[in-house]
């Protein structure tokens, strides 16, 4: 079925003349008539309004954030558009456009789904399915299934693939827009793989797929392992092997009987390894009360559990909080995990650098990742733009950057001279993308949903 498309025309009239903008100023907002509209369909947002640029924000019922943007202002006219998500909710949605107290809001019906009436298919013999590869019933929610290891899944159907009973992999549907091809393989020589003297508790499994980019959703993986091989107070833990440092890297998972089940947002090397349970330090509570349904739920889990950020004391992890600078120094030191102590930190505002983050800094100063301002600051309460972000990303990686005077983002033109190379790096590598009408909103300040899914796409990158 077609979608529709709607446009919600936002009028957006700040009169602000020469007297200051006061909390007592009006801001008068316009709607075409609109009844409703459904998950799937895009929505325009358009207006006027005397500023040069306007934050734009989309709230679900409940107040998380459904959309964000930064819109320019040309001749007094701003315009944007986004597409709801499938499986969002039916509810009042509020949107939100302006800056600090100069902002308008206007509510945005969305109603629920309507039921679509199947095309029938003009070839009535249905196609033979993939070998070893099943699928059950015909409509978009049923599972397709497979038990020797191979699996074709159509775009947004969920799927369920084991290579006998040893291993299990459950995908939810629309856990990605692509077609997904996946293969398990149980690795033989193990021996270059085992440099620590690891204690396999489970065979190693190679799991590939036809595409780079994470996941959507959590993956579901469940093992089966060999209870035998733990001693004394030794318990059995995921790990996945990380490629380009040679090392395991620990997941987690919970373990029942014989099985031990994990949530991972990628895929490459696993197995099930026996780990001290002195030594081994219970996983990170992913299960946060404001992630479910988020559009980096996966990447949140996959970050914390491997250590690369926490949450807060009360059961949340705040997505779109934005991060400092010294916040984001911790993240990507805890993604590298370097060895080396760091540089002495010479800035002039090193003593505002907090104890939890001076030695994450001082590594990346010796990296050559971050060198602070002209001034000889380091500013690290300042909130990280996403120009800081990738400079940040592109040293860490040691990309080979550039001169380059178009970057490819329609905002090229407010993308500082000196960072486009890092940009244009960053953008080919699929590692940061634009947002809305293919903005990169270079000053516009990174989440901490952002920073992680970033960091989760270095790692992926680095582990190629």
């Amino acid at each position: 079925m077609k979608l529709r498309k709607f446009s919600l025309i936002l009028l957006l009239s700040l009169c602000l003349g020469l007297v200051p903008f006061t909390a007592s100023a009006s801001a008068v907002v316009s709607v075409n008539a609109i009844s409703s509209i459904h998950p799937g369909e895009t929505v325009t947002i358009s207006g006027t309004s005397t500023l040069s640029e306007v934050i734009i924000k989309v709230l679900r019922p409940g107040n998380s954030t459904v959309f964000f943007d930064i819109a320019k202002v040309t001749d007094g006219q701003f315009t944007d558009s986004f597409t709801l998500g499938s499986n969002e909710p039916a509810g009042i949605y509020k949107v939100i456009v302006g800056q600090a107290n100069q902002v308008a809001t206007q509510d945005l019906v969305v109603a629920a789904a309507p039921d679509a009436t199947p095309t029938p298919d003009p070839d009535p013999t249905p196609s033979p399915s993939p070998t070893g590869t099943i699928i059950v019933g015909d409509s978009p929610s049923d599972k397709v299934t497979s038990t020797d290891g191979k699996l074709t899944l159509p775009v947004g159907k969920p799927g369920e693939v084991s290579l006998g009973d040893e291993i299990t992999i459950s995908i939810p549907a629309d856990a990605s827009g692509k077609e997904l091809k996946l293969t398990i393989e149980k690795l033989l020589n193990t021996q270059n793989l085992l440099m620590h003297k690891e204690v396999l508790a489970s065979p190693i499994y190679e799991i590939l797929k036809n595409f780079s980019e994470n996941f959507n959703k959590p993956i579901t993986l469940t093992f089966t392992f060999d209870p035998t091989s733990l001693k004394g107070n030794q318990k059995p833990v995921v790990f996945y092997y990380d490629e380009v440092k040679k090392e395991w890297v620990k997941v987690g998972g919970n373990a029942n009987g014989n099985k031990i089940t994990v949530e991972v947002n990628h895929f490459t090397k696993y197995a099930v390894i026996a780990v001290d349970s002195a030594e081994d330090v219970p996983p990170m509570d992913v299960n946060f009360s404001d992630i479910a349904g988020h559009w980096a739920e996966a990447s949140i889990k996959q970050a914390v559990s491997i250590g690369i950020v926490k949450g807060y004391a009360d059961g949340t992890f705040k997505p779109g909080k934005t991060v400092t600078r010294a916040e984001f120094s911790v993240m990507l030191m805890n993604a590298l995990k370097p060895q080396e102590a760091g540089a002495e930190l010479t800035f002039t505002d090193s003593a505002k650098i907090g104890v939890w983050a001076q030695k994450a800094v001082a590594q990346a100063v010796q990296a050559g990742i971050i060198k602070g301002y002209k001034d000889g600051s380091f500013r690290p309460n300042a909130e990280i733009t996403r120009t800081e972000m990738a400079a940040m990303i592109a040293n860490a990686l040691k990309l080979s950057i550039e001169s380059t005077d178009v970057t490819g983002f329609a905002d090229d033109k407010d993308i500082p001279s000196w960072v486009k190379g890092a940009v244009a790096a960053i953008k080919k590598l699929g590692l940061m993308e634009g947002t809305g009408t293919n903005q990169f909103n270079p000053n516009a300040q990174a989440t901490r949903a952002e920073a992680v899914t970033v960091l989760l796409k270095m790692l992926a990158l680095e582990s190629k």
